[in-house]
């Protein structure tokens, strides 16, 4: 299982609205529906696109796209690839809240792909999303995420949209026996980073996994050994964040990836949160650094 597997529903579709974040929202968790999918995200690195096909059904969403096929959903994560299957379980133990600093605002009716509804999020003056509801499911048809100076950071819209009867996705009978992960606390990742908070907390491949959100936007910070490569970002070059240098970047049209190293350790973030909300959230966790002169001398005789 890859570092970030239990991300990858964010990264292949990005922002969804959590099912509490307005009254009705609760439903499109339950709607049944298939469509298509255009993500579009403006990055550090250039613009970025993708499509997918995304199903939904019994609680359950299943993202298609060309690395191949992945279930979300009950606390379960399945990948589907050429190479076999991969199913993950983990029980989440923290009830959903939005941060205190966003306000919830319903907008307009909207006609286009379905009969839709407006709701706006918004931090302070700024807008920080926009989602397009459709009226009969709830489910997001247009999801808009800006940065905090008003920019356009992600744009994501169905293309194409059906709402459809109970159908079961995935037979559970054949899926080979889940790797459970257990909750586990780490050494040197702070409860809160930003406005967020760390929400729960799970063994991973070679360290912790630590998940973070605010109610709206979500990512992961995963603690891991030193010799980590961080699932391949380590061959990227480094750049500089908020004044520091050091990480690894890379983005999805549905996520933004870094990678650093401490003296101890090394450490993987993976989330859907925009650029500035970013950097705020760097600041509180620990920062690049290279071992003092003798520790690599060491490192490098002894290994």
């Amino acid at each position: 299982m890859t570092l970030t597997a239990t991300l990858l529903l964010v990264t292949l579709i990005g922002t969804l609205p959590a099912p509490d974040l307005v009254d009705d929202l609760d439903q499109a968790g339950d709607a049944e529906f298939v469509g298509r999918q255009l993500v579009v995200c403006w990055t550090a690195d250039g613009v970025l696109a993708h499509v997918t096909d995304v199903e939904q059904s019994q609680g359950m969403t299943r993202v298609t796209g060309r690395d191949g096929s992945f279930v979300i959903g009950e606390g379960k994560m399945i990948e589907q690839y050429a190479g076999g299957v991969r199913y993950l379980e983990m029980a989440p133990t923290s009830e959903w809240r939005l941060w205190d600093g966003y306000a919830v605002q319903d907008g307009n009716s909207v006609t286009g792909l379905r009969e839709s509804r407006t709701v706006e999020v918004r931090q302070g003056s700024s807008l920080r999303a926009k989602f397009v509801l459709d009226a009969t499911t709830a489910a997001p048809l247009t999801t808009e995420v800006y940065q905090g100076n008003g920019s356009l950071y992600r744009y994501s819209t169905f293309l194409e949209f059906d709402a459809r009867g109970d159908d079961d996705m995935v037979d559970m009978d054949s899926m080979p026996e889940p790797d459970y992960r257990e909750t586990a606390s780490a050494a040197t990742v702070p409860q809160s980073a930003g406005h967020y908070w760390a929400a729960d907390s799970y063994v991973a491949p070679g360290g912790v996994q630590v998940f973070f959100t605010d109610g709206l936007f979500r990512f992961s910070v995963f603690e891991v050994s030193r010799k980590s490569d961080g699932g391949g970002l380590a061959k990227l070059g480094t750049v500089d964040i908020g004044g520091n240098g050091g990480y690894h970047r890379a983005y999805t049209p549905g996520a933004v990836s870094v990678f650093w190293r401490t003296p101890d350790l090394a450490y993987v973030l993976v989330g859907d949160l925009p650029p500035d909300h970013l950097v705020e959230v760097l600041a509180d966790l620990p920062t690049p650094s290279r071992p003092a002169l003798l520790k690599r001398a060491w490192r490098w005789a002894f290994g």
